[in-house]
């Protein structure tokens, strides 16, 4: 079923640069936006984290066989990293000086962050974006990857059956069933009580 992925890291494992191309130029993107929906890590956090599953997985190439996509098999090894950062932040004590001097004090206190970015709707948007991550979690594997795709990637439903070794049909169909998943899980979460569903 994963053919192309099959031939892609077969390439790859025999030195082709031209395959390596494909492979970042198919799944860095991806990979960082996978990783954003996922966590609150600053976008410097959150670039150590990709170049760190992408090497791991360039890394552990041989051990690829096939039985999942390769965008599965990079976000699982994403996933790990995630969690392995988690666990460090979780270990490391929160204590950051902003006031080193009276100068960025005075700096600090003149500043104002836009509307949009005031700590009021940076916590909603935080809880929004938990509460689904949250549902896509508790929703079956399949269903999750297909919503990923279409609303997190913005792939056209051709290019989901792509990826998911489906017809257009069969993706669209699918895509349907997730969606209502996701409906009921949303509004069955109590963190998500208040508001509709994005879906």
């Amino acid at each position: 079923m994963y053919e192309a992925d099959r031939e892609l890291v077969s390439r790859m494992l025999a030195g082709d640069q031209r395959a390596f191309d494909a492979f970042f130029g198919a799944n860095a993107q991806r990979l960082a936006a996978f990783a954003a929906r996922r966590s609150a890590l600053d976008p410097a956090s959150l670039e150590d984290v990709v170049q760190n599953a992408l090497i791991k997985a360039i890394r552990n190439l041989a051990t690829y066989r096939g039985e999942a996509s390769l965008r599965t098999w990079l976000s699982e090894i994403c996933r790990h990293e995630l969690a392995s950062v988690s666990r460090k932040m979780a270990r490391r004590p929160a204590h950051v000086s902003l006031f080193e001097s009276g100068a960025t004090q005075q700096a600090v206190t003149q500043l104002r962050a836009p509307e949009h970015l005031e700590p009021a709707a940076e916590l909603d948007s935080e809880l929004r974006r938990g509460a689904v991550v949250r549902v896509l979690e508790a929703l079956p594997e399949r269903y999750a990857q297909a919503l990923e795709a279409k609303y997190g990637d913005g792939l056209a439903v051709e290019d989901v059956a792509r990826l998911l070794g489906l017809s257009t049909v069969a993706a669209q169909s699918l895509l349907a069933r997730a969606r209502e998943a996701f409906r009921e899980h949303w509004r069955a979460s109590a963190g998500a009580a208040s508001e509709g569903s994005p879906l």
